[in-house]
């Protein structure tokens, strides 16, 4: 079976989600005799090291966007691209595209077509802004193309039928794993060791409710006095609206931007007194997982996909109540015995979800359309 996965992503995220689901399926599936990997890697700005199994691709085409300075690689890999599909000899039997621009079907024609759905947030939350609106009729377009949909909770499956009428057979769900146990963690940031500090992971979009973090800094006097906020990722540091917003809350000093690799990332997980993932709508939620393996407690909201992720093992809190959010952090540093029992639950919970689990389920799905 021969499996083309693309560039779109890898030109978009250093690291991120996204980016990481398709590195792992590559990992898994290029080990398996029934798999062939081509993968058109492009002029990518992501930093991932694929040495371990760069061996087992088929063809691989990277470079690396440092070798020219442009504003834009789009056309330019649009054009490298059609040169590897023509190049290629014999059609792919499956293509899996790496985000959701439809116009590059064109290019590959291929036997059959599988997309990820990574969640509904275009829909539900981005559907009116004007710059989405390309990405969001690429989607529709390549769900009504493709033989089969994955997607990585019921909560995003249900979405995908109850929103764009798709048919369930039509979807299979594939949970996401996490190889953050194996990462040896860095030293922790001298920053980070002046005061403890809960940690938030990940983008801070308006529909992530970041905000609710600052607030809560801002209400409470207790957590002022004794804590930070490490964030941790995203695409950039804090913009000049979350700036202001500290600063009229007078809690700006409270509030640390970081960026690494996954080595910082388990060392912050590690340390952090929890957390605080404010986000009510998840087509997953990856840092929880993360953090349930890292033993750092999770505290999240009881909606979308983020229950089918942690279970038991979070401590929740009413999206719409600051107050039911500062009260949980606080019983999470000072409930010595309710903390233990959240760890020993994420523990267990997180051998639920393996990569290697995903790539299993998702060559089945492949091969169900073969």
């Amino acid at each position: 079976m021969r499996i083309l996965y693309d560039h779109q992503m890898f030109a978009i995220q250093k690291f991120g989600g996204i980016t990481r689901i398709f590195i792992e399926l590559m990992r898994e599936l290029s080990a398996n005799s029934e798999c062939k990997i081509d993968w058109y890697r492009g002029w990518h700005q992501d930093g991932y090291n694929i040495q371990d199994y760069r061996n087992q691709l088929g063809r691989y085409w990277a470079f690396s966007r440092d070798l020219l300075k442009l504003p834009n690689y789009d056309r330019l890999n649009q054009l490298t691209f059609k040169a590897f599909i023509l190049t290629g000899g014999k059609q792919a039997d499956i293509y899996h595209p790496t985000y959701y621009d439809a116009s590059l079907l064109s290019l590959v024609k291929p036997k059959k077509l599988v997309t990820t759905v990574h969640d509904m947030i275009l829909e539900k939350f981005l559907g009116n802004i004007e710059r989405f609106q390309s990405v969001r009729a690429g989607k529709q377009q390549l769900i009504e193309k493709s033989d089969l949909l994955f997607v990585a909770s019921e909560n995003t499956k249900k979405d995908l039928i109850e929103i764009l009428q798709v048919e369930p057979a039509k979807i299979k769900i594939t949970y996401w794993g996490t190889r953050i146990k194996d990462i040896i963690p860095s030293q922790l940031p001298k920053i980070c060791q002046e005061k403890p500090y809960f940690l938030y992971v990940g983008t801070r979009s308006k529909y992530k409710e970041f905000d609710k973090v600052i607030a809560a800094f801002a209400q409470d006097k207790w957590l002022q006095a004794n804590f930070n906020v490490v964030c941790f990722g995203g695409t950039s540091d804090f913009t000049q609206p979350e700036l202001a917003s500290m600063e009229k809350a007078k809690v700006r000093d409270k509030f640390i931007y970081l960026s690494g690799d996954d080595s910082l990332l388990k060392a912050l997980y590690q340390n952090a007194q929890a957390l605080v993932y404010t986000s009510r709508y998840e087509g997953f939620g990856l840092p929880t997982l993360e953090a349930m393996v890292c033993q750092c407690p999770v505290i999240c909201c009881p909606t979308s996909s983020l229950p089918e992720v942690v279970g038991q093992a979070a401590a929740f809190f009413n999206p719409d109540s600051i107050e039911e959010l500062i009260t949980q952090m606080q019983m999470v540093v000072e409930d010595r015995e309710k903390r233990a029992s959240m760890l020993a639950k994420g523990q267990e919970r997180a051998k639920l979800f393996s990569w290697e689990k995903t790539a299993r389920l998702t060559l089945a799905g492949y091969q169900q359309i073969v």
